[in-house]
């Protein structure tokens, strides 16, 4: 691992370039104060041809001008490599901070160092920051209260198991976009985005209804664990040292699953080692697995016609149907119009054909969406950051608890078993347990959704209907976006 120069050993070394550079062009005035001589010289000589011994001397100076000028061409490219041998610096190094010296007008800063620090609090989850977000709304909306940093912590410990202490939760709420400020007057109003209102009404709806109908319901999602995921505490004592937590969280393990009321989907369960090393396990999936997945293990373990709930993941959302874009080459576009039957003319510009597309893009078609279609099922998609609608997502929680409690030095072979096992230890009992939780969610977002309309109508009536002639003051709805990036899911 290369070690960082600190600001003043660069500086030393910026000098000691510039001096060898200083010394290198008084050498360059001196060699050229040479060449003249002895081009007078050889001038000199030139007339005296006739003279015995005059050309010989003529070739030994003309050796001499060749020599000075080998070794001015050598020390020109040598005084780096001479620096670099003095200060076991490479001559790239030499280089790089020769040419910040150029630029940084003499101020030299260490570059700082990026240590990892070990989070206090357990990593949490978009379940869990949803879980905080929807208890936030329930003070102000359901329990007509103001949330204080106590009264939340109290509730969320209980809630999702949080163990981190208020100022924790004050940094974890800053971090997701909430503020501690003035409160606004009676004529600004907080409203959620109407886009992710709306879908979430539909998915209601549409829940309530496939339930009349007797529909089956199977929640389906990804997650992971990690080789060396333990408890954080455990009983410890004199003679007893307790479980050891790894500094190295270890190889990760992505986890693929599906289930109903009724219990997991018989053979459903997808557990594989991942290969990639980024943060999000989230790159270990593509459309290609997850709609293997969908065929090899899901579908054939369905008995009946099933409504299928999921997020809107990357690899959820591949488009068949999908619109030219502006990356799109104009000819393409042509094409795609002609299929569609949308009338144009030849001397249309591209951006003219892309106007065109926009207007009569259709709804998008996806791929697993299709799919599963195929096989009589139907496909209702979670609204964006919503997690808590799907009850799979605690059933991970259920799970990587039974894992982490049986996790005390397995081989790998041995940890992916535990992982089967945790999973299939889960009865139907506690599985209806987490889809009866579920459902009284989206009856709190029911009563919470009429409770907001409901306030936000009469405001409007009762500032509609204001006397005021205040002329300056006007009536505005902020909308609140959301913690998470939109496209995200």
């Amino acid at each position: 691992m290369n070690k960082t120069i600190k600001s003043g050993v660069r500086e030393l070394l910026f000098r000691m370039i510039s001096k060898f550079e200083e010394k290198q062009q008084e050498k360059d005035v001196e060699f050229k104060r040479k060449q003249d001589c002895l081009r007078v010289v050889l001038n000199f000589l030139g007339n005296l041809k006739d003279v015995a011994g005059v050309d010989e001397i003529v070739k030994t100076i003309e050796n001499l001008s060749n020599l000075e000028q080998k070794d001015r061409i050598r020390t020109q490219n040598q005084y780096l490599d001479d620096i670099a041998s003095i200060t076991e610096v490479s001559v790239t190094t030499l280089k790089r901070i020769k040419k910040e010296g150029s630029v940084n007008e003499g101020v030299w800063n260490t570059p700082g160092k990026k240590r990892p620090h070990k989070p206090t609090v357990s990593d949490l989850d978009s379940f869990d920051i949803d879980a905080i977000r929807n208890k936030i709304n329930e003070f102000y909306i359901v329990r007509k209260q103001v949330p204080t940093l106590r009264t939340l912590l109290v509730e969320i410990r209980e809630s999702i198991g949080f163990n981190g202490c208020r100022e924790t939760l004050r940094r974890l709420l800053l971090s997701n976009g909430y503020e501690f400020k003035k409160n606004k007057n009676e004529r600004s109003l907080l409203i959620e985005r109407y886009d992710i209102s709306a879908w979430r009404h539909r998915f209601l709806r549409t829940m309530a209804l496939k339930r009349r109908e007797g529909k089956s319901i199977i929640y389906l999602d990804e997650t992971y664990i990690h080789k060396n995921y333990k408890p954080k505490k455990s009983w410890q004592g004199p003679s007893t040292s307790g479980a050891i937590e790894n500094v190295s969280t270890g190889k990760r393990y992505i986890i693929v699953h599906a289930g109903s009321e009724k219990g997991p989907v018989p053979n459903s369960l997808l557990v594989f080692s991942s290969k990639s090393k980024m943060a999000d396990y989230h790159h270990d999936m593509n459309a290609v697995n997850f709609n293997k997945w969908l065929r090899e293990k899901l579908i054939p373990n369905l008995n009946e016609p099933s409504v299928i709930v999921m997020d809107n993941a990357s690899y959820h959302s591949i488009i068949v149907n999908k619109a030219p874009t502006s990356q799109n080459r104009k000819d393409d576009i042509r094409e795609w119009l002609t299929l569609n039957n949308i009338p144009f003319e030849d001397y249309h510009t591209k951006a003219e054909l892309l106007c065109f597309v926009k207007r009569n893009t259709p709804e998008p078609v996806y791929e697993a969406d299709e799919l599963l279609k195929e096989n009589g099922h139907e496909v209702l998609r979670l609204p964006p950051y919503h997690c808590d609608l799907n009850a799979i997502e605690l059933i991970w929680s259920l799970a990587k608890r039974k894992v982490a409690s049986k996790n005390l030095g397995l081989a790998a072979a041995e940890f992916e078993r535990i992982i089967k096992d945790s999973f299939e230890s889960i009865t139907s009992e506690e599985w209806k347990k987490m889809t009866d939780h579920v459902i009284h969610v989206e009856n709190k977002y029911k009563e919470r959704d009429r409770i907001t309309e409901n306030n936000l109508e009469s405001f409007i009536i009762n500032v509609g209907n204001s006397d005021s002639s205040d002329s300056n003051e006007s009536f505005q709805i902020e909308v609140l976006d959301s913690d998470f990036d939109y496209g995200s899911e």
